[in-house]
């Protein structure tokens, strides 16, 4: 901290002249609020965030530009309010927020640049970025008419409208050469700010084909994004006006000079503003609530202050139901739902070790029993001969279990969740239904038995676990991939598989020595017990590793597919176990 507060001092007689240089311009083309605006600004960039507050630095510029509404600045004060709370941004490491500030400075201000002397790295990386989207988003050559000429790609002629004003339908209409046998039409279009493409099927007009995009679709400035694809009977595609990459696009703003309209038909009306119209009507929200008319990348602090189609996410407008952003300050709930709960269905794979001696009673972690499923435990003495007591290692199905899950994300710029799963599990050793007998000798005198009673089973599930989703910001989203890792440091369960075990035997199931000759299987004075399972014991705490996918079904509910790797122990025991769970996120 001491470093970032004598850097920033080193720079304040930089960063002073460098404004006193930019002041004449200004002054050249002074708004009303244009001192107002600059005195906050100066405050915050001279006082605030040389001190390294960036909290007081970001709330005096966001007044500064409440200042500037309703073109109350010039647009060089918009643009250095922009530019200067992007460098706060930055400061604090928020080069998202960063970038979408300086997209709006240059939006305001195509001569609009960084801070010399207080631009990084990284802040200098976010405006080239911020430079292609401003280009990207007026790149569109206007003829001497003002009208937007035909530059997207396509093998169909199209000229999209000129200019749409906001809350009111863009009309789009294509003409259908003679060639071109086209029986219907669809529109692909992006709203501004929008992650995905939209369709809608365009209906006969005159000699062509058009439509209206919606209302709800034309809730902020910027350029609306569209191509359409023209098909035959058969449906197949027969040509394009405009494609994904290359789209038509018109420009949307608060005022416009003329209004477009469909061939034959009157203009759009505008609907109803949000702010001020009840719930059911065209443009109405669902539910009450005041919007403001703040645009998308416009510095916030609730939704409320952005237009309806917007969301306050992490202090900038961006596109998002009303219920996205919340009315917290930048809670973040655009990013998805914080709650998960699921059922899971878990299959245990008990990874069994290798050994001999298994039903001598010598080892505990193994116990054997008579194979029928009636509990009878082996308390017999087994023959040392090579074949028989003893399992070789590998993998072996144990049982499954069902569990219950609840998982909750801790911070709504971090994928990280801490949560709990119980459950029953099914399979597991049998529970002993008889103690061991006392062995006798020859002379019927009482010997020790080494073996002991096997405890029973415990079918109960709990754990704690921690999860780190990856690749995006959403736990469950509809149609995508959400990958994640996850760490279970305690837990209480138990594992036990068996592996099927043949013995010769020297005592009888009471104890007593056996007395038979030799057979083909077993040497004298011995019997032949074919099929013992030889259950390995584990202990009946856990910790766990391992790694998942939930595939999002719809916004709220997907199934995730995951692989965990438990240590039992004090009685050690490795298992890998495959689950499935749908899952349903609130």
């Amino acid at each position: 901290m001491f470093f970032r507060r004598s850097r920033r001092a080193r720079l304040a007689s930089a960063l002073t002249s460098l404004w006193v240089l930019g002041a004449p311009a200004v002054a050249g083309a002074a708004g009303e609020k244009d001192a107002e605006a600059m005195k906050l600004h100066n405050q915050a960039m001279d006082d605030d965030y040389l001190s390294v507050e960036f909290d007081k630095a970001e709330k005096k510029l966001k007044d500064a530009l409440k200042k500037c509404d309703k073109n109350a600045c010039s647009k060089p004060v918009v643009g250095k309010l922009h530019i200067a709370l992007g460098t706060v941004y930055g400061g604090g490491n928020k080069l998202q927020q960063a970038k979408a500030e300086f997209v709006l400075a240059l939006q305001a201000d195509p001569k609009a640049a960084l801070i010399d002397a207080l631009t990084t790295t990284e802040l200098a990386q976010a405006f080239k970025e911020a430079q292609k989207e401003a280009q990207a988003a007026g790149k569109a050559p206007r003829d001497g008419g003002g009208k937007a000429t035909k530059t997207a790609a396509g093998d169909v002629p199209h000229t999209p409208v000129a200019e749409q004003a906001v809350n009111t339908p863009v009309p789009v209409y294509v003409e259908i050469p003679d060639e071109i046998d086209a029986s219907k039409a669809t529109v692909r279009y992006k709203p501004f700010g929008s992650p995905k493409w939209k369709s809608l099927e365009m209906r006969r007009v005159e000699s062509g084909f058009g439509v209206e995009i919606p209302c709800e679709d034309v809730t902020t400035t910027g350029d609306i994004r569209y191509f359409v694809i023209l098909r035959d009977e058969a449906g197949d595609p027969v040509g394009t006006a405009g494609s994904m990459q290359a789209p038509h696009r018109v420009p949307i703003k608060n005022e416009i000079e003329q209004e477009p309209s469909l061939p034959g038909q009157e203009p759009p009306k505008r609907c109803a503003a949000k702010e001020d119209c009840p719930p059911g009507l065209p443009g109405c929200p669902e539910a009450g609530g005041k919007r403001g008319d703040k645009t998308w990348g416009s510095a916030c602090e609730a939704t409320e202050e952005c237009q309806s189609g917007l969301a306050c996410v992490n202090g900038t407008c961006e596109q998002g139901s009303d219920g996205d952003g919340g009315a917290s300050k930048g809670a973040g709930k655009g990013k998805g739902n914080r709650n998960v709960v699921g059922v899971s269905g878990q299959l245990d794979l008990l990874l069994v070790r290798g050994t001999d001696y298994v039903c001598s009673g010598s080892d505990a972690a193994y116990a054997c029993f008579y194979s029928g499923g009636e509990g009878r435990q082996f308390y017999g003495d087994p023959a040392d001969l090579e074949g028989t007591n003893g399992v070789k290692g590998g993998l072996s199905l144990a049982g499954w279990r069902v569990m219950l899950s609840y998982d909750r994300q801790l911070f709504s710029d971090l994928s990280l969740l801490l949560g709990v799963r119980v459950g029953f599990a099914f399979g597991g050793s049998p529970s002993s239904q008889n103690g061991p007998n006392p062995w006798t000798d020859e002379a019927g005198n009482d010997l020790q038995n080494p073996h002991l009673q096997a405890l029973s089973f415990l079918p109960l599930h709990a754990e704690l676990r921690a999860t780190y989703f990856l690749l995006g910001d959403r736990i469950v989203e509809k149609g995508g991939f959400r990958p994640y890792a996850f760490a279970s440091p305690i837990g209480l369960a138990q594992v036990n598989a068996s592996v099927p075990v043949d013995v010769c035997d020297r005592r009888t199931e009471e104890g007593d020595p056996v007395r038979t000759s030799s057979s083909n299987r077993c040497p004298a004075n011995t019997r032949y017990v074919e099929n013992l399972d030889a259950y390995q014991i584990t202990g009946r705490n856990f910790s766990a590793l391992g790694a998942g996918v939930v595939y999002g079904i719809t916004q709220n509910f997907g199934v995730s597919a995951e692989m965990k790797v438990m240590l039992l122990w004090p009685t050690l025991g490795l298992v890998l176990a495959p689950t499935v769970s749908p899952v349903f996120a609130f």
